[in-house]
């Protein structure tokens, strides 16, 4: 394996794990919501997120204002 090639393997894998480390840590969902969210973005990746995003973090701050 080259160098680039490690490089492009640890940019892609830390972009895998990105979206279920940032749902979390995420202080807007908390116990079983917050694995579950974690879950789907990790088999998910980045649609899993999205989903998180509109579901989690946007429903949660409507339902506070």
């Amino acid at each position: 394996m080259s160098f680039w090639q490690i490089i492009i393997f640890i940019v892609l894998f830390s972009l895998t794990l990105l979206p279920a480390l940032i749902a979390l840590t995420s202080k807007k969902a908390k116990g079983i919501h917050k694995l579950a969210w974690g879950a789907i973005s990790l088999f998910f990746s980045w649609l899993g997120f999205l989903i998180y995003y509109f579901f989690a973090i946007r429903g949660m701050s409507k339902q506070s204002t």
